[in-house]
């Protein structure tokens, strides 16, 4: 299963040191679709670097598609180009990019494969991932529900150097399974599938889940997991 979480750095750096050291460390600076951080800071005023930064006339994010924002009220050309988070009142403000502040990095347990591979070679390559530095976790082929931070998900799908990638999705049976064994709470997928067309993609290009040839060769997405003893 995709899980991300976030993970507050008390270390005041400028903006592009934080993004650097998010970079390095985790995945990235955080980005936000909604207003759905209330847990993440602790009772006390903490201005955050986040992902929000100026590109022209207007902000993005470091990473995904999102038009979120949540501004003080105030006169958004003042400060400089980069965003900031208030732990208490929950809103985003301008500040100067050399202002140092702590900084709210996103962690995250998938690892994309940029290697051209069959669903059943992809399957085999993710199981015999293991990690330097955790003994403990375990890789398999990325299983997902429509819970899930799809937003997230996305932009890992589009850094892939194929059109689509690989995920846990098999027709086996006469079903639809996961093979990690989790729930198939997916609702459109073919009740007959074409001949050959029985494992499941992701694409650039669509949101939804789709059918292709398992020998067909892709990129794909693993997650790590600790195994339940």
């Amino acid at each position: 299963m995709s899980n991300w979480s976030c993970v507050f750095k008390p270390e005041a750096k400028t903006w592009s040191e934080a993004s650097e050291y998010c970079r390095s460390n985790y995945y990235d600076l955080v980005s936000f679709s909604s207003n759905k951080f209330d847990d993440i800071f602790f009772d006390r005023e903490i201005p955050t670097w986040i992902g929000l930064h100026r590109d022209g006339a207007s902000w993005k994010w470091s990473w995904g598609d999102s038009e979120y924002t949540n501004w003080l009220e105030g006169d958004l050309s003042v400060g400089s180009g980069c965003g900031s988070l208030s732990s208490m009142k929950k809103k985003t403000a301008p500040q100067s990019c050399d202002t140092l502040l702590p900084s709210l990095c996103i962690a995250d347990n998938l690892v994309l494969v940029k290697e051209k591979r069959s669903w059943e070679e992809a399957l085999e390559h993710c199981r015999g991932l293991r990690s330097s530095s955790n003994s403990n976790l375990r890789y398999d082929l990325l299983s997902l529900q429509p819970a899930d931070n799809q937003d997230f998900i996305k932009t890992k799908v589009m850094q892939a150097d194929t059109e689509e990638v690989w995920t846990g999705l098999r027709f086996l049976a006469g079903d639809w399974l996961w093979v990690n064994g989790a729930d198939m709470l997916y609702t459109d997928l073919p009740f007959c599938p074409a001949p050959g067309q029985h494992c499941g993609i992701l694409s650039k290009s669509n949101s939804s889940m789709e059918t292709r040839d398992c020998s067909e060769g892709k990129n794909f997405l693993c997650y790590s997991y600790t195994p339940v003893v």
